[in-house]
């Protein structure tokens, strides 16, 4: 029955029906002993002596948490080594029965000789081998290369002890002293009995306690805390001590090591396990710090002063004793609380921590991250922009808890740290630290997206001056190239014919003139759409005012009046400023003549720490939103460009666009990922098109500003 292989081949329900199957024949084999014992007249008290009751107990505890351990986690043999030791007890049960059967009806006594060592071997199968294997196994199922040497020892010790069980007398009494001994007995050694038995116990669990402790310290958040149930039920012993550990009192209290380790593996979130154990550790710590503080008090009096308290003494050292119980009990406190749940009770001491993982590598979200996590004890934590996390640490799993972090036009930053498991929520303790937090987290934050977006700006900038030398190359070679080339081929031609038919010459000399004025109108077109030539020429305000007078007469003949109210001569403005705003107020104007009923448009221009560019017509109000187009996006794109924004929409006397770009570069890019926290004023027209709207998101360049 304790065969059964946890592999990943057998099915479920096979699986299942071994561990149930395992389960009943242990229930048998304990039903069966006690009803042998008790059958035969022995009383309560004589079961007791001879650790019936404390191997029924035992048998049907480890059994029962290792049936529904390989029940639901079938690939992990804690549960097969529970049910094993499970076996080992029940068996015990029923020789015991069976031993008691045999002297009520005389069997012989070798025959209850045997039946005393098989007895007597059984039972340490499972407190010095499958339960402390269970324990060295506990909580992943694998044992791991820097234990195997501790499963050797632990080999080793159970096997020692095995024989030493074979070689001392047997400690069961039925029938009157003296008791019936093992085959292999020798009784010289009875009288150290009793210290080895409790070495036998103790020893391998302190082995246990010292492998479960270095797996606590290297191990994940869930893994802590499926050993803080083990923890628990070490605790729930300590009590005990007092009175005096002895292998009786011992093996009743083991029974708790099984439930906390099924507890662990299938519900270790059951409640705030790190809750119950701080505060358990926390008022053992503070019990025994009395009793020793008075303790040692009186006992300071009695040796050194020679002297016994009399009452009022005694009265002086527990007021002494009670003064120092509340400073005492803060420092204890405070140091549990930071066993299992970090810094969350000194906030200064988990901003500096976080100000020197910042000072070590400031680049790393996640690095940041997972000092935050760390700090608090916590099992995940994550910087989330509009809903998709974009830097995680820990495990996600469970509920979480989000505080804001940054909000801007690319989106809101959030801050999402998980809830140890067992709580519904974080504690006030955790918000308070998480809110000291917050600041340099924000700044961390922005520091590390200006670094990316600064990265990427340049990126494309060299992608966008590669695109345009290749333009340019295109155009020339496509364009420029052939009309020159034919310019040459031209004058080769009337050359040649100058002196033999000069008729012929100066038509080829036409051909000539035209095919220069050709190619003067393709410089042309490429240097107007490197930079309008009118800025250049006239200025800003008026070059737009030149633009205004074109586009005056509509093709239908209805007349636009366009007036542009302006600071007159040369504004003092960024070369890109200049060609962002002359496309805005063109792009605006053009739509008001093509697409509106406007017969009269207004432009106002004014200079101050930013140009500030009204475009507005008469061409009826309306409620209706404008749908994005390539116009209203590309003038949004010409002010994100320059760090501005614009805006688009109806008004109630007709259209209206606002634009803000810079009166000085500042130089910023809407790069993907986590936005900076930038102010924009919130849109005064419904629908209105943001400059971080559709393409402008993604694909908005720095442009280095002259000028």
């Amino acid at each position: 029955m304790c065969g059964v292989s946890w592999g990943k081949g057998g099915s479920p329900r096979r699986v299942t029906w071994w561990a149930w199957l395992s389960y009943g024949v242990i229930v048998a084999e304990v039903v069966g002993g006690v009803a042998l014992w008790f059958g035969d007249g022995w009383t309560f008290a004589d079961g007791v002596q001879n650790f019936l009751v404390t191997d029924s107990l035992l048998a049907m505890t480890f059994a029962l948490c290792g049936a529904l351990v390989a029940w639901r986690r079938s690939h992990n043999p804690i549960g097969w080594l529970l049910l094993c030791g499970g076996a080992a007890h029940a068996t015990t049960v029923l020789l015991v029965g069976l031993l008691s059967f045999g002297l009520v009806h005389g069997w012989t006594e070798p025959t209850l000789g045997v039946i005393v060592t098989a007895a007597t071997a059984s039972w340490p199968l499972g407190l010095r081998l499958f339960i402390p294997f269970a324990l060295l196994l506990f909580p992943t199922g694998t044992l791991t290369r820097r234990f195997r040497p501790v499963a050797g020892l632990t080999v080793v010790i159970a096997v020692a002890f095995e024989w030493w069980s074979l070689i001392t007398t047997s400690p069961y009494s039925v029938g009157g002293p003296p008791p019936y001994t093992g085959a292999f007995a020798i009784p010289v050694l009875e009288p150290i009995r009793p210290q080895l038995d409790l070495a036998a116990i103790v020893v391998p669990m302190l082995i246990d306690v010292v492998v479960l402790a270095v797996r606590y310290r290297d191990g994940d958040e869930r893994q802590r805390r499926q050993m803080l149930w083990l923890m628990l039920a070490v605790l729930c012993a300590v009590p005990w001590a007092p009175f005096g550990i002895s292998a009786t009192s011992l093996q009743v209290l083991i029974f708790l090591q099984p439930v906390a380790m099924a507890i662990g593996l299938l519900r270790p979130q059951l409640f705030d396990i790190k809750l119950v154990v701080s505060r358990t550790l926390l008022y053992l710590l503070l019990s025994g710090a009395v009793v020793l503080l008075y303790s040692g008090v009186v006992l300071v009096f009695d040796l050194v002063l020679q002297s016994r308290l009399g009452d009022i003494g005694a009265a002086l050292v527990a007021l002494g004793v009670a003064i120092a119980f509340q400073p005492g009990r803060a420092w204890l406190q405070r140091g549990i609380d930071r066993l299992f749940y970090g810094d969350r009770g000194d906030p200064v001491r988990a901003l500096r921590n976080l100000g020197d993982r910042l000072r070590r590598d400031p680049g790393s979200l996640d690095d940041l991250l997972t000092a935050v996590r760390e700090s608090l004890r916590l099992p995940f934590a994550a910087f989330r922009l509009d809903g998709r996390e974009t830097a995680t640490s820990g495990q996600p799993g469970g509920r979480v808890e989000v505080l804001p972090l940054l909000s801007s036009d690319n989106g809101d930053v959030e801050l999402v740290v998980g809830v140890r498991q067992g709580q519904s929520r974080l504690d006030p303790e955790d918000l308070r630290v998480l809110g000291v937090l917050v600041a340099p987290l924000a700044v961390a934050v922005r520091a590390t997206v200006l670094s990316a977006e600064l990265q990427a700006s340049r990126q494309r900038l060299v992608s966008a001056r590669e695109e345009e030398r290749r333009r340019l190359r295109r155009d020339l070679h496509d364009g420029l190239g052939p009309t020159l080339s034919g310019l040459a081929f031209t004058t080769d031609a009337a050359r040649n014919l100058v002196t033999v038919e000069p008729a012929g010459a100066l038509e080829l000399l036409g051909q000539l003139r035209a095919h220069a004025n050709a190619a003067i109108s393709e410089i042309r077109r490429l240097v107007d759409g490197l930079r309008p030539p009118a800025i250049d020429e006239l200025g800003l305000v008026e070059a737009l005012r030149q633009q205004a007078d074109r586009l005056s007469y509509r093709a239908g003949g209805d007349p636009l009046r366009i007036v542009i109210d302006a600071p007159g001569g040369r504004l003092d403005l960024p070369a890109a400023v200049e060609v962002a705003a002359y496309r805005i107020v063109v792009e605006a104007l053009t739509n008001a003549a093509k697409h509106s009923a406007a017969d009269h448009a207004r432009v106002q221009i004014s200079v101050s720490d930013e140009l500030r560019i009204e475009v507005a017509d008469n061409g009826g109000s309306s409620s209706t939103a404008w749908a994005p187009g390539v116009g209203t996006a590309s003038m949004a794109e010409r002010a994100a460009e320059v760090d501005g924004w614009c805006r688009s929409g109806p008004s109630p006397g007709g259209g209206r666009v606002s634009a803000r770009p810079p009166a000085r570069c500042r130089g910023r890019t809407a790069a993907r990922g986590l936005p900076v926290a930038h102010r924009r004023p919130r849109g005064d027209f419904p629908g209105e098109l943001g400059v971080r709207d559709g393409k402008a998101r993604d694909d908005a360049e720095v442009l280095c500003c002259h000028g």
